[in-house]
């Protein structure tokens, strides 16, 4: 009981800081009438993937939990190849680029009118290296994926692991999607991921965007777990962020129609290849949780 009282304390902590650094200055900016394209607005996001980190290593000094580098409740920033690891910082690097192809062709099989070739044109790509830009955002999402590692050494190297100690896996992955998701919701009000003017603003792009970091945030635990790492967590953030989709390069978005226009739902749709490899993930963790235990 009194190990539980602890992680409860820690966690609470944890998301208080979490929270707490991006929500204030977030709600303060938007109050005094910011607007979310802006260079002020865009620094507050990139200030605001760092947030779980230094919540994460304030909760550690505040509590005494230490810093420690290797073994259990460690910091999870090692890098490990060895016992074919490799492979998933692999899937870590690709997954997001297979699933957002999926989603663009999902897209355009349920709103073709939305597939317009002048598009490239417009950007000014050839089509000769067309095969170049998913590369090109790979890459260079991976290489500066800091931001993104400042979110993964917060929820799934600290708040998933205890999530997990409290209520097991399966309702980990639920709980620690909501936090991140609610996490999310004053730069999703201030335009973020769904923009504005929407039906149902703003509870539908919240509702929406929860869905999916429920999902994802199983891929991130399971390649977390998988590694013992978080770094394969962040290069898959990094790449999901950049959207190097060649089928999205030619998206017309002023070419939808009917409910699709509604950009909760249009985005969902996108997101639904994403959301079928979480639930995969769901199956593999509850699954490994389940044999780990029995062997326990």
């Amino acid at each position: 009981m009194k190990s539980s009282n602890l992680t409860i304390k820690r966690l609470l902590i944890f998301v208080a800081f979490s929270f707490g650094l991006i929500w204030i200055p977030s709600i303060i900016y938007m109050v005094r009438g910011g607007v979310y394209e802006s260079p002020a607005m865009q620094a507050i996001m990139t200030y605001a993937m760092l947030c779980p980190s230094i919540g994460m290593l304030l909760t550690r000094w505040i509590t005494k939990e230490g810093f420690p580098m290797r073994g259990e409740n460690s910091l999870g920033l090692g890098i490990v190849f060895k016992d074919k690891k490799w492979i998933w910082y692999v899937v870590a690097i690709l997954l997001p680029w297979i699933y957002w192809e999926l989603g663009m062709a999902l897209m355009y099989l349920v709103q073709p009118q939305t597939f317009d070739p002048t598009k490239l044109t417009e950007i000014g790509i050839s089509e000769n290296i067309l095969w170049l830009y998913p590369v090109t955002v790979i890459t260079s999402t991976c290489i500066f994926s800091v931001g993104a590692l400042g979110e993964e050494a917060g929820w799934r190297g600290y708040m998933m692991p205890k999530l997990e100690e409290l209520f097991g896996t399966g309702k980990a992955i639920l709980i620690g999607g909501i936090i991140w998701g609610i996490w999310h919701f004053p730069i999703n009000m201030a335009g973020h991921n769904f923009g504005t003017g929407y039906w149902g603003e703003p509870w539908t792009g919240f509702i929406a965007f929860m869905l999916f970091t429920t999902f994802m945030n199983a891929i991130l635990t399971y390649l977390t777990k998988k590694t013992g790492s978080v770094w394969p967590a962040a290069f898959t953030h990094a790449v999901n962020n950049g959207m190097g989709s060649i089928l999205l390069l030619y998206f017309n978005e002023d070419k939808l129609t009917g409910i699709w226009t509604q950009t909760p739902v249009s985005g969902t749709l996108r997101e639904m290849p994403a959301m079928m490899f979480g639930v995969v993930a769901i199956v593999l963790l509850c699954k490994e949780s389940a044999c780990v235990r029995k062997k326990a």
